[in-house]
């Protein structure tokens, strides 16, 4: 008979413990496909593409619906989503790679990089823009009503020029911005002395094995596009584009499913493990509520000595879910190509049939994430 002494016990139960963290998440094909085709059963109209990975292999995927009404193109997972502001952990990472670098720091400030800003602006520092704790103000909210041509990254900064107001002393709160992540572009396009789509291509998505994918410009040829859509009484309208959909930094990645869950695992397996850029995550994230915080592009919740990172991204004609598990090494995808909420739900339900909550305390779980998300954003 074999006996097990204190040792040996611990030993064992820290290989069990490995190896339940390393066994992979059930994935239930026929559950997951029924589930989604309820939310979206018509492929005639705009509709989603859903993709699971799990240690840097796709186990799961779902499309449904049309890419472009007009040519009747299908959605798959090679179709490119505007990601609106999944976008800003792509502009986050530019940032990273100039720390890297030794070109930028995070405690660099706003006056270092534009002249003529006024003297309230210029002490905002590159670390509290990532952080959404800068309190400038909106540019949606300066654009005259009567604009009618897009919105760059560039007007943004104009903008930002002709007003000395703040919603808070710099630092003191949370409050997500959107002029802050357009900043953020062109101080990589400032530093770096090449635009911020070409940098992003050469740094980011190229090393990856992403060749496709890319950052809006008016000119950009991108391939197996999704065109956006809005729902209207019983119909769908082209709802592409809007003022504010041609920024960079806040919003302007270009991915697909395929493409995503490459740069997902990069972040998981390379970038999340390099010192400087963990303890930004875990040393440097800011409180937003719900016990969930905020750096470098996420919305971030550790609990059980784990860690989920989550985003959505709202824009005309898309939206988009994004969620990542630390421990786990699991990558969950929701992109569509209709500014419905019907994603709300859809994303909630696959959360419950993979046994995974919400990211949020207890405080937070009445809400979808979608819809949590998206009062952040409304302020």
């Amino acid at each position: 008979m074999q006996h097990f002494n204190i040792k040996n016990l611990k030993l064992v139960l820290f290989f069990m413990c490995v190896t339940c963290g390393a066994m992979g998440q059930k994935i239930n094909k026929s559950l997951f496909d029924k589930t989604l085709s309820n939310y979206y059963p018509n492929g005639n109209e705009p509709g989603i593409v859903v993709a699971i990975s799990q240690h840097g292999e796709i186990r799961y995927q779902y499309a449904v619906g049309m890419a472009d009404l007009k040519t009747n193109q299908k959605i798959t997972e090679k179709t490119h989503f505007r990601m609106a502001s999944v976008s800003k952990q792509v502009t986050a990472q530019a940032i990273c790679s100039l720390f890297d670098q030794g070109k930028l720091h995070p405690t660099d400030q706003l006056g270092l990089f534009f002249n003529n800003l006024p003297m309230a602006l210029r002490g905002i520092t590159v670390a509290q823009l990532l952080q959404h704790r800068s309190g400038i103000m909106d540019y949606e909210a300066l654009i005259p009503e009567d604009r009618t041509a897009q919105v760059s990254d560039q007007d943004v900064l104009e903008y930002i020029r002709q007003t000395d107001t703040l919603y808070f002393p710099i630092g003191s709160q949370f409050r997500y911005s959107n002029t802050g992540y357009c900043l953020l572009a062109l101080i990589v396009e400032q530093v770096a002395k090449e635009s911020f789509t070409t940098f992003v291509k050469k740094n980011l998505f190229q090393p990856n094995g992403i060749v496709e994918g890319t950052i809006y410009t008016a000119d950009a040829d991108i391939p197996n596009r999704a065109l956006g859509y809005h729902p209207k009484e019983d119909a769908f309208v082209f709802a592409d584009q809007s003022v504010t959909s041609a920024t960079q930094g806040d919003g302007g990645a270009y991915l697909s499913a395929i493409e995503y869950h490459q740069w997902a695992n990069f972040l998981l397996h390379k970038r999340f493990q390099q010192a400087g850029i963990r303890d930004l995550l875990e040393k440097e994230r800011f409180q937003v509520k719900d016990g969930v915080s905020y750096n470098l592009g996420w919305f971030i919740y550790p609990f059980d000595q784990n860690t989920v990172f989550f985003h959505s991204g709202e824009s005309t004609g898309f939206h988009n879910i994004v969620y990542l598990d630390k421990r786990k090494e699991l990558v969950v995808t929701l992109f569509s190509n209709r500014d419905d909420l019907r994603i709300a739900e859809a994303f909630d339900a696959l959360l419950e049939e993979m046994k995974l909550r919400k990211p949020m305390d207890e405080s937070g779980q009445n809400e979808s994430v979608f819809g949590w998300l998206n009062a952040i954003y409304a302020n």
